[in-house]
């Protein structure tokens, strides 16, 4: 009776790590398509940017004018992406620090500090909120919203 225990805790343990090992192999994924679009941008590559968002993504806008209360405004990445292709030189370099990544099958929340760096100077900094979806296998990026302040101490 004893001999066939041994294969079915075998089994057992196996299998009950799996979901572990693909939710973190998923978290990393995911986190890798926020790097990538970091790259992008520091390559000015407005392509490779693109290809990492979702059909329909979107960017959403906080902003205050002359002291009035904040807005909000979804854009399409399109608008951002032109921004990024505009300029010249090395592009803006955006660092994240203490990534923070929520799954849930296919959808993952990531959440980090960033400081926007151009050339030497820190420009901004605030928090990064990047929500991804996993379609057809790949993490695509369906919502970024952040925040933007410039009285930032720097990290990097």
């Amino acid at each position: 009776m004893r001999t066939w225990m041994i294969p079915c805790l075998t089994a057992l343990l196996v299998t009950a790590r799996a979901p572990a090992a693909r939710a973190q192999s998923d978290k990393e994924a995911a986190l890798a398509v926020v790097n990538k679009v970091f790259d992008g941008m520091r390559a000015r590559d407005t392509a490779l940017m693109r290809s990492l968002f979702a059909p329909g993504g979107r960017l959403i806008a906080i902003g205050s004018r002359d002291g009035s209360p904040p807005t909000m405004q979804a854009l399409d990445p399109g608008v951002w992406l032109a921004g990024v292709a505009r300029g010249t030189g090395p592009g803006p370099d955006e660092r994240i620090f203490d990534p923070a990544i929520q799954l849930d099958d296919d959808i993952a929340q990531v959440w980090a500090y960033y400081e926007l760096w151009l050339g030497p100077r820190l420009s901004h900094c605030g928090y990064d909120a990047f929500f991804l979806v996993k379609l057809g296998g790949d993490w695509k990026i369906g919502q970024v919203a952040d925040t933007r302040r410039t009285d930032c101490t720097p990290r990097s």
